[in-house]
């Protein structure tokens, strides 16, 4: 009888044992649980700020590199607004180079044409004095002091017969003296207005 109570009471003992051993069980289960899932939960929220730290880094970089670009392209836009202007400017200054170069040109062959006048007309006025000098009476038609007469090549004004004579521009005759031409403003052949003047050494 002793004995079937105390298996009784190791029964009983064990089943306790086994009862508060699936107790402990399910509570370790429980805090396994409750910490996997405080870790899921705090690797999700260290995931998201590590994420939002990234965004936001990323964001600031962005930014900053923005900044600089627009500076950048400030820069630049200066650059080539100046670079322009320059060109324009070049360009403006060729185009005056070139008009330049044009007048000179022209002026250029108006002095050569002038030139050739000069050199036949003053041949032309070697020649007939020449004849004059050779043959007055021919050149002359005679005495000097005839009224109306003058010797070939002498000033029309006065009728000197001296070395120099004076060239009017731009009717290019040979027409007068230097001391006449000061007081000449048309020319005593053509009538044509004086702009200027050439004076001419003739000698034989």
């Amino acid at each position: 009888m002793e004995e079937l109570y105390m298996n009784d009471n190791n029964l009983q003992t064990q089943k306790d044992f086994n009862h508060q051993q699936s107790f402990l069980d399910a509570l370790m289960e429980k805090q396994r649980q409750e910490i996997d899932q405080f870790i899921r939960t705090q690797s999700e929220r260290l995931r998201y700020a590590l994420r939002e730290q990234r965004r936001q880094e990323t964001e600031t970089l962005l930014r900053q590199m923005e900044a600089k670009a627009l500076v950048l392209m400030t820069r630049k836009e200066e650059e080539m607004s100046r670079a322009l202007s320059k060109n324009v400017e070049l360009e403006d200054l060729l185009r005056r180079m070139e008009a330049e170069n044009q007048t000179w040109q022209r002026m250029a062959r108006e002095n050569e044409a002038t030139v050739a006048t000069l050199s036949s007309t003053l041949e032309q006025v070697k020649e007939r004095a020449v004849t004059c000098h050779d043959d007055e009476g021919s050149c002359c038609g005679g005495d000097d002091s005839v009224p109306g007469k003058r010797m070939s090549g002498s000033c029309l004004n006065c009728g000197s017969n001296g070395e120099t004579r004076v060239l009017f521009l731009p009717c290019r005759h040979l027409c007068c003296c230097t001391e006449c031409e000061a007081g000449l403003v048309l020319c005593p052949i053509c009538s044509t207005l004086k702009k200027n003047r050439i004076e001419a050494i003739i000698t034989f």
